[in-house]
């Protein structure tokens, strides 16, 4: 008898060991993130309830919005938790996941994602950078590609092989931890290209999957009401648009049927933000910094304008004085051509 129960104990003490082994390889494997978006490592660093304005949505938003700008023209802390192409219906996942650790004062969700397609190939960026838990599930199981989602649950048949290409950085962050983000989710573009002015991007319109996008939005809109946050929806400022034959009529519903949540066409203040075609766009989707730091400037004049929102007291000002300095330091640097040496 006793023989069995030390038995049963060793093997009790092995499967822990052998758990807790493959959740540090996982760890060390798994790809780091500190930019372009789904950066939750940096996130969870955040001090709770420490943040007045999450910024949502895809690229669109992690290249144009600093939040440190806009905390230097408001007052209020902002992050911004977004994803590569980013669908709708995994930013509401995002919405859900942040709202774990955060309370913010509003929501700013850029609209364009509800002309993506289901599955815009990075599923396996914008849910496995997730933490674990029931929003992370739930994203695998309802918007990951199938053949994705045996890597989601199990990441090391993702990432076996990285062994090779492991870095300090792999290290350090698996031992001890993602530090804060000094830039707050805004991912820092120096150089620019040559535009061709604005442009109508190709659309192919599926009105099944519009539909469901619309349904996300409107999780977010309900989701946002029930947490008493302001919810504000906007279209990213950009030289290649969605054509206006559909971004009109989704504007139209949105006023219709979502009412608490003001509509900010970034496009409609293009002359008025100031970004020089020249000089201030990485690509014709995005701003470089110098373009992202105009922006931002006009996102915070129209907040101040347009939304009665104050600065929680207690904010850590030192923390968000040290961002704005970071950035004001890489933005020193002025921005080269992309065909530059």
């Amino acid at each position: 008898m006793h023989s069995r129960r030390r038995e049963g104990l060793a093997l009790l003490v092995s499967l822990v060991v052998l758990a807790l082994a493959l959740g540090l390889l996982t760890r060390l494997l798994t790809l780091k993130r500190h930019d372009m978006g789904s950066t939750w490592g940096h996130f969870l660093q955040e001090e709770e309830h420490s943040i007045d304005l999450l910024f949502l949505g895809s690229s669109l938003v992690y290249c144009d919005v600093v939040p440190a700008v806009i905390w230097e023209e408001t007052g209020l802390t902002g992050y911004v938790m977004a994803g590569p192409e980013q669908t709708l219906p995994m930013t509401y996942y995002y919405l859900r996941e942040a709202l774990q650790t955060q309370q913010p004062q509003a929501v700013f969700v850029e609209i364009t994602g509800v002309f993506y397609a289901r599955y815009t190939g990075y599923t396996k960026t914008n849910i496995g950078q997730m933490p674990w838990g029931m929003n992370r599930l739930q994203a695998t199981f309802r918007e990951a590609e199938p053949e994705n989602r045996a890597g989601l649950l199990f990441p090391l048949l993702f990432y076996h092989d990285r062994w090779s290409s492991l870095t300090a950085d792999d290290f350090a962050v698996t031992f001890r931890g993602y530090e804060p983000d000094p830039l707050a989710g805004y991912t820092f573009l120096n150089t620019y290209c040559e535009t061709d002015g604005v442009s109508d991007r190709a659309l192919t319109r599926d009105a099944a999957n519009e539909a469901r996008n619309w349904d996300a939005l409107t999780a977010i809109y309900d989701l946002c009401l029930e947490e008493d946050i302001q919810p504000v929806f906007y279209v990213a400022p950009c030289l290649h648009r969605i054509p206006e034959a559909a971004m009109e009529p989704l504007q139209a519903r949105i006023r219709e049927a979502l009412p608490e949540a003001p509509l900010l066409d970034c496009n409609d203040h293009f002359a008025a933000i100031g970004a020089d075609e020249s000089t201030d766009f990485f690509d014709p989707l995005h701003y470089n910094a110098a373009g992202a730091e105009k922006f931002s400037r006009f996102l915070g004049g129209w907040i101040s304008d347009n939304l009665k929102l104050s600065p929680e007291p207690g904010r850590d000002a030192a923390l968000w004085q040290s961002r704005l300095d970071h950035f004001r330091q890489l933005a020193s640097t002025p921005p080269t051509p992309q065909d530059a040496p």
